[in-house]
């Protein structure tokens, strides 16, 4: 098994270092034409190319051609890894892939799941996932980690172990994300009475999709160099 802890003791590293799994999850962030695409790696042969299953284009969604320029995202344990590439060639036989530009270069970086970064960000929450909006709570969420959040509103959410389907809009790489996440309520308390009162819950996510996870790790990072000073 690669050591990652030793590989990416630097922040740039090899695609072949990290040796990803056949079948993990890559984010695709086309430019021009603006466009956010999910596909699975299939392989890869350095320095040749990488192969991933064809994404599917949303409806209306502008064809991508080859040459196109493009930013990965994926999760390889608890690092999170972009790069560069292009897309080199489509393939539609036996099945559709394309073959995307071998990365010179791959920038890690490893996010702790249990650091938690303070924001102040609106979310809405319902307690059933097909409600659609008829019972959602709006609500504020002070701060976030890969595992889990805390949420303050005027009344009590749910009850501890009871679950809850949180929606927030976040912003990765200067692209719009709206997020599902599933949670389970692991804490409630009242931190004010009176008139308005104030109820934090701390909430676990649970069974998180892929394409889920890498907004939400994207996201984590990005607010983790924004505290830090090293963007705007």
């Amino acid at each position: 098994m690669t050591d990652l802890s030793r590989i990416l003791g630097n922040e740039l590293t090899s695609l072949a270092e990290l040796a990803p799994a056949v079948g993990e999850s890559i984010r695709l962030d086309v430019r021009a034409p603006n466009q956010k695409l999910s596909a699975r790696l299939l392989g890869y042969r350095e320095p040749g190319s990488l192969m991933v299953s064809a994404p599917k284009l949303a409806p209306g969604g502008a064809i991508v051609h080859e040459g196109t320029r493009m930013s990965a995202r994926m999760m390889i344990g608890n690092y999170l890894c972009t790069f560069e590439t292009r897309l080199v060639q489509v393939q539609s036989r036996p099945f559709g892939y394309w073959h995307l530009e071998y990365p010179a270069r791959v920038e890690s970086r490893r996010l702790r799941k249990e650091t938690r970064i303070p924001i102040n960000l609106s979310v809405r929450v319902e307690q059933d996932e097909l409600s659609l909006g008829a019972s959602a709570v709006s609500a504020v969420c002070r701060d976030i980690s890969l595992q889990g959040a805390n949420l303050e509103s005027s009344r009590a959410l749910a009850q501890p172990e009871e679950q809850l389907f949180i929606t927030l809009r976040v912003s990765v790489a200067g692209m719009d994300h709206l997020l599902l996440l599933p949670a389970l309520v692991r804490n409630v308390q009242q931190l004010e009475t009176g008139p308005v009162p104030v109820f934090s819950q701390g909430v676990e996510f649970v069974d998180l999709e892929e394409d889920t996870r890498l907004i939400l790790a994207g996201f984590v990072y990005e607010q983790q160099l924004q505290n830090a000073g090293l963007i705007e």
